[in-house]
C-alpha cells in the first residue's frame, strides 16, 4: 500500500515551520528522512530545508535565529552560501549561454593567466593551475593583489587537462565575463530577473535585508554555547562567483527547478546537459570523511561545470549532482538524484558537516 503524509506533516505544519504539498504522494524513505531532519535540525543555530519530489517541494521548513538570539528565520533570509555560491554562478553563465549571449567554449585571454581558457576550463576547475589561494583569501588579500598572485604561478598543464579545485581560480569567471562587458552582477541579476526573486545577492547586500548572520559553536566550562561570527569578510569580498552569493530558500527553490528540467520555457535541455556532462574525475569527495556510500572502490567523484556529480560504478543511473559548501560559520548544501526525482536544499548558519552529511545520507536512500 501507498503511503501519505499528510497526518505528519499536518501534524507540522500545525508546528508553524514545516508544510507539505497535500496532493504529493511520495516515497516512503522521504517520510523517514525527513523525520530524522526534525530531530537533527535541533542541533543547529538556525537553517533553511526544501525537499523536493518530482519538482514539487514535499517539505519545507525554517527554524533558528538570524544572530544570535535575534531575527527568525525565515524562506527570505539570505545565507552565505560558502561553495554553493558555485551553483549559482555557473547557471547564470548557463543561463546567458542558452540565450547566445555567451559560449561556453570560446577562448579568453585573461590577463593573469599564461594561456587563454574557456568559460568551461574556469567552471570545472581546469585552468591549468594548482593555486588554491584561500590563504591569501583568508589573510584579507585584496582581489588586486590576488590577481597578482595568480601571475606569478606557473601552470601545471594545459587547459582542460588539470583539475584542481580552486575558489580563487573558479573566480576568474569574473574577468572572463569583463571582457563580454559583463560582470557577475550582470550575470546573476539577469537570473534573479528571469526566476522573478530578489534572494540571489552579491556584495554590497542592501540595508533592509535580512541575513543569517554564521555562528560557530563553543564551549566555556563544560557548557556549550552558540557564538555569532561577523558577517563574512573575506571570501564575499575577493572571490565572490566561488564563495560570495547569498540566497533565500525560496530563491533557491527556484534555483533548483531551473538546473533540472522545471523550467523549460527558461533554459533548454540541451544547455542543461552541458552543464551537468562531467569534465574531470578527482577524489575530492573522499577526503571529507563522508562515510557510505562514498566509497572510493563503488562511487566515482567528478566535477562538471559548477557542480558535483558522485556516480556509482555499478550502477551510474543513480548518479548525485550537488554541490556543499563549508566555511567559518556556514554550512550548505543542494543535491538532486535524476532517477528518482528527488532533490534537497539544506542552509544552515552554523559551522557544521550537518548540511553535506544530511544530502550524502538522503541520497544513499535511494540507492538501495
Amino acid at each position: 500500500m501507498k503511503k501519505f503524509l499528510i497526518p505528519f506533516f499536518t501534524l507540522l505544519s500545525v508546528c508553524g515551520n514545516s508544510l507539505l504539498s497535500a496532493q504529493t504522494e511520495t516515497p516512503p524513505q522521504i517520510e523517514k528522512f525527513i523525520q530524522e531532519l526534525e530531530v537533527q535540525k535541533n542541533e543547529l543555530q538556525g537553517g533553511a530545508i526544501a525537499i523536493f519530489y518530482k519538482g514539487q517541494v514535499v517539505y519545507k521548513s525554517t527554524f533558528g535565529k538570524q544572530n544570535g538570539n535575534s531575527g527568525k528565520i525565515t524562506s527570505s533570509t539570505l545565507f552565505p552560501l560558502a561553495s554553493v555560491s558555485k551553483v549559482v554562478s555557473a547557471t547564470s553563465i548557463a543561463l546567458m549561454v542558452d540565450k547566445g549571449l555567451l559560449n561556453f567554449n570560446e577562448k579568453f585571454k585573461v590577463p593573469c593567466l599564461k594561456n587563454p581558457v574557456s568559460l568551461s576550463n574556469i567552471l570545472s576547475h581546469t585552468t591549468g593551475y594548482q593555486f588554491s589561494g584561500n590563504a591569501e583569501v583568508e589573510q584579507g588579500m585584496s582581489r588586486a593583489k590576488l590577481l597578482n598572485t595568480i601571475q606569478k604561478q606557473q601552470p601545471k598543464g594545459k587547459p582542460g587537462q588539470f583539475y584542481r579545485y580552486s575558489n580563487t581560480m573558479f573566480s576568474l569567471v569574473e574577468e572572463a565575463l569583463n571582457a563580454k562587458d559583463l560582470s557577475l552582477s550582470i550575470a546573476i541579476e539577469k537570473l534573479s530577473a528571469d526566476l522573478n526573486t530578489q534572494g540571489l545577492q552579491v556584495l554590497p547586500i542592501p540595508m533592509n535585508v535580512e541575513v543569517a548572520y554564521p555562528h560557530s559553536k563553543t564551549t566555556v566550562d563544560g557548557v556549550e554555547t552558540m557564538t555569532p561570527l561577523p558577517f563574512p569578510p573575506y571570501y564575499p569580498k575577493t572571490v565572490p562567483a566561488s564563495a560570495g552569493v547569498f540566497a533565500s530558500l525560496d530563491s533557491m527553490i527556484e534555483l533548483f527547478k531551473l538546473c533540472f528540467g522545471y523550467r523549460p520555457d527558461l533554459i533548454s535541455q540541451k544547455t542543461l546537459d552541458v552543464m551537468f556532462t562531467p569534465i574531470k574525475s578527482n577524489d575530492d569527495c573522499f577526503k571529507w570523511n563522508l562515510g557510505k556510500p562514498v566509497d572510493k572502490k563503488n562511487i566515482e567523484s567528478l566535477y562538471a561545470l559548477g557542480w558535483r556529480i558522485l556516480s556509482p560504478k555499478k550502477d551510474p543511473a543513480k548518479k548525485l549532482i550537488f554541490h556543499s559548501g563549508y566555511i567559518n560559520g556556514i554550512g550548505s548544501f543542494i543535491g538532486f538524484i535524476p532517477s528518482a526525482e528527488i532533490g534537497i536544499i539544506f542552509l544552515s548558519n552554523q559551522r557544521t558537516p550537518i548540511p553535506v552529511k544530511s544530502g550524502i545520507k538522503f541520497w544513499g536512500k535511494f540507492l538501495r
